[in-house]
């Protein structure tokens, strides 16, 4: 064993940290910063101790006390993580790799908060970057393909698990169940149903590595633009050879670069011969959050229809401009400024809480609160708007949410809500994220995301759903956070500005509610398992697009003998949806030895399936518009494939009818309403 000399007495903090060795020769640099700033932080501390010495005993030692227990406590598990990490790093039986085992213990602390909280590596934190920047160097492409992870699954052995093993502290239950795995025999029922979702599991990453690299967007202005279409193949990027094996990072990396440096890019097309390849120059991307702002319906009647899906630093400029061109539409069209607009933000996750500002400041009078934040170190504060709303307060405003409106895009709906500007539309509720977190650069390009504060609505409500717990602690739920959903008698009720009951908790309750169009299982499993995808390329190989193209009955056919052919050869499974609940339910049956239950429930599978095929025709018209769209997606930019789909979103066509009925409007808005359905 080591032999470890290091001062351990905490009596003279100051002292100690004089003695303690923090950057051992095996520290690698990201884990040598951290604990440098963290000394540095502790040696500052100590002296402000110090400084502040004589004026502690001149208030009763009220600042000596608890400066020094906040010292300790940073100090004490600064030094106790360094050392364990050293002493693995140097002594355990195997070499390890200290930065993995360094994010590791990092990544396990900060899951014992909430599941916003997060260290970000190298490679992520690029991707927040991006994503909060909304900008790379690049040409403009969506892919997909194996992960890493995908690839670490496809070449490692396949493990076999069998029952949990009792355990003690000398022979840990993890290392039982490794044994186990690796000793290559199943011993019981269960064992055969967990080989069995490890098979389709394997199934699934087989596909994806058949698959390729394949394009899943191709951007207007970028790549669009120099020919690249949905679904074309990758085959190599310059000198860069795409292989079976190569995973979509390896291609993003490569697609990837300095902006105005060339690229290679080679790709197959259904329907086209051979290899076709573009050269383009590498560009400043820009992910453009508004991706539709359109007149809809009647261009006379002067409705617009914006679809945001982010809010990154841009999008207030973004939707200022959209909405200056709507303007000027609605102009040409009838002569007038635009009589209603429908803000859609179904589906859109949040980003920056000053964009959020921004374009709630379109909408909402001047000098009216947009939101507030306070958090136990972030100083309170209130966001105001300062100018005039951009949109004439005539213009009758409908925000379309769904279940995924979150974060920045509730803060927007919130105002919205708050101060009566306009009409919340959708099925229920938004998602209910009411939390801030702030975004802190660290050394060797890495990031700290953390939970700083909460944020209220004007009306002062947090719509925060769930309430988080700190976890942690051997035993006590693998260290997680612990979740508790607000429940409905713990919501408060607030007043918007015309005195409308609005309550606190669970996200934001729509004004006026729209069903969501529903979709049947097979639906679902036939997007999810990417097959109407596959079909619409099989169907482009061999048929050209028209301007009278529809999906026909003909088509609609030779997509149900696509899927009947798909499912004979394994490549889906119709009942996937249910495969989870099902697999439970038999391991349930067969350890309690319930045999004949198990076989009914074999034979209700095969009912399942049979239910399932029936639903195409009960769900016909959907999955044919799911078709037509992925087909087009393949010829037209996606801001055309977008506004084509509005014609059959029934959300969107109930909001267009509301904005047209000035008296529903009002009375939706007036006190003492109520949440009407349709």
């Amino acid at each position: 064993a080591k032999d470890n000399n290091k001062e351990t007495t905490w009596n003279d903090p100051l002292e100690s940290l004089k003695n303690l060795t923090f950057l051992s020769d095996v520290t690698p640099p990201a884990v040598a910063t951290f604990l440098t700033t963290a000394s540095t932080k502790l040696k500052k501390a100590w002296g402000l101790i110090i400084s502040f010495f004589v004026g502690a005993l001149l208030t009763g030692g009220l600042i000596l006390v608890p400066v020094v227990t906040s010292f300790s406590s940073v100090s004490e598990p600064v030094a106790l993580f360094e050392t364990v990490l050293n002493e693995i790093t140097s002594s355990y039986v195997d070499e390890v790799d200290t930065n993995r085992l360094f994010e590791t213990g990092v990544n396990a602390m900060l899951r014992s908060l909430d599941p916003y909280t997060e260290f970000e590596g190298k490679q992520e934190a690029v991707q927040l970057t991006e994503s909060i920047d909304g900008r790379y160097g690049g040409v403009g492409l969506v892919i997909s393909g194996m992960t890493p992870k995908d690839l670490a699954k496809l070449k490692a052995d396949e493990r076999r698990t069998v029952a949990k093993s009792s355990s003690n502290k000398l022979l840990p239950e993890d290392a039982v169940k490794e044994r186990n795995d690796l000793s290559g025999g199943i011993t019981s029922d269960e064992d055969e149903e967990d080989e069995q979702d490890r098979h389709e599991e394997m199934k699934r990453i087989k596909r994806a590595r058949e698959n390729g690299i394949s394009v899943v967007q191709a951007f207007e202005g970028y790549a669009y633009d120099y020919g690249m279409r949905v679904g074309d193949k990758l085959v190599s990027i310059n000198d860069f050879q795409i292989t079976e094996d190569t995973s979509v990072e390896d291609v993003r990396n490569n697609l990837r670069g300095e902006p105005g440096t060339p690229v290679d890019i080679s790709f197959t097309r259904q329907g086209v011969p051979g290899v076709q390849t573009v050269t383009m120059p590498r560009i400043v991307v820009k992910i453009h959050d508004v991706k539709l702002a359109t007149l809809i319906g009647n261009k006379a009647d002067g409705i617009g229809y914006i679809q945001l899906r982010g809010f990154t630093q841009d999008a207030g400029r973004e939707m200022r401009s959209a909405i200056t061109s709507l303007r000027y539409q609605a102009a040409e069209a009838s002569g007038g400024d635009l009589k209603g607009l429908i803000l859609d933000l179904r589906g859109n996750p949040g980003g920056l809480l000053t964009s959020a500002v921004d374009v709630s400041a379109l909408f909402v009078p001047k000098n009216s609160d947009i939101v507030s934040a306070r958090g136990r170190g972030f100083p309170d504060s209130v966001y105001v708007s300062k100018v005039d709303p951009f949109v004439d307060p005539s213009t009758k405003l409908a925000v379309l949410i769904n279940e995924n409106t979150a974060s920045a895009a509730e803060i927007v709906t919130g105002a919205i809500q708050d101060l009566d500007v306009g009409v919340v539309v959708g099925s229920d509720r938004t998602f209910g994220k009411g939390l801030v977190q702030n975004v802190e650069a660290l050394p060797f390009n890495t990031l700290l995301k953390y939970t700083v504060a909460k944020y209220y609505t004007p009306s002062g409500r947090c719509i925060q759903g769930i309430n988080y717990v700190e976890g942690g602690g051997p035993g006590e739920n693998d260290g997680k956070y612990t979740a508790n959903k607000v429940a409905a008698e713990d919501q408060s009720v607030f007043l918007t500005s015309s005195g409308r009951k609005v309550k606190d908790g669970g996200g934001i309750e729509a004004d006026y509610k729209v069903p969501a169009e529903k979709s049947t299982p097979l639906r679902v499993t036939l997007l999810l398992e990417g097959i109407v995808s596959d079909f619409a390329s099989q169907w482009s190989k061999n048929h050209e697009l028209t301007n009278d193209f529809k999906v026909d009955d003909k088509t609609y056919k030779d997509f149900q003998a696509f899927v009947a052919k798909k499912q004979k050869e394994g490549d889906i499974q119709l009942e996937e949806l249910y495969s989870s609940p099902l697999n439970d339910l038999k391991k349930m049956l067969k350890s309690s030895g319930y045999r004949e239950s198990a076989k009914e429930l074999e034979a209700l599978e095969v009912g399942i399936i049979k239910d399932m095929q029936k639903d195409f025709e009960k769900d016909r018209v959907a999955i044919k518009e799911d078709i037509s769209q992925q087909i087009l997606a393949r010829y037209l930019p996606q801001s055309m494939v977008i506004e084509r789909s509005l014609k059959t979103d029934n959300q969107v066509q109930a909001a267009v009818k509301l904005v047209r009925n000035d008296k529903q409007f009002k009375t939706l808005l007036a006190k003492g309403s109520t949440v009407p359905e349709i």
